[in-house]
C-alpha cells in the first residue's frame, strides 16, 4: 500500500524497470535550460509538494518576460519539465 509518495515493490524486474519508483522528470535539464536564457545568472529547480518549482537569479538590469520564458520552456522541454511556480531575485551588486 503506497504511503507518503513511496511505493512498495517486491524486487521484480517489472516493478523496477517501468519507472514506478520515480515518475518525476529530472530537474537538471530544466536548470540547464533556464541558466542559458538571456538575463538569467543562475537557476535552481526542485520538486515541492509534487509541483516543479524554480528559483531564478536575474541580472540586476535584465528585462525578462517570465510568462514567455515559461512558455518557451514548456514548448522546448515539454510541459512536465516547465516550472509551475517561479521565484525571482535580482542580482545583488554588492556580491560582485
Amino acid at each position: 500500500m503506497p504511503a507518503l509518495g513511496f511505493g512498495l515493490f517486491d524486487g521484480r524486474k517489472s516493478d523496477m524497470g517501468n519507472g514506478a519508483l520515480n515518475q518525476r522528470p529530472d530537474t537538471r535539464d530544466t536548470e540547464t535550460y533556464l541558466q542559458t536564457q538571456e538575463g538569467v545568472i543562475d537557476a535552481s529547480v526542485w520538486y515541492q509538494h509534487g509541483e516543479l518549482m524554480a528559483n531564478l537569479v536575474l541580472h540586476r538590469e535584465a528585462v525578462v518576460d517570465l510568462r514567455r520564458l515559461m512558455e518557451r520552456c514548456a514548448r522546448d522541454l515539454g510541459e512536465a519539465r516547465a516550472p509551475k511556480i517561479v521565484r525571482v531575485m535580482r542580482e545583488d551588486p554588492r556580491r560582485r
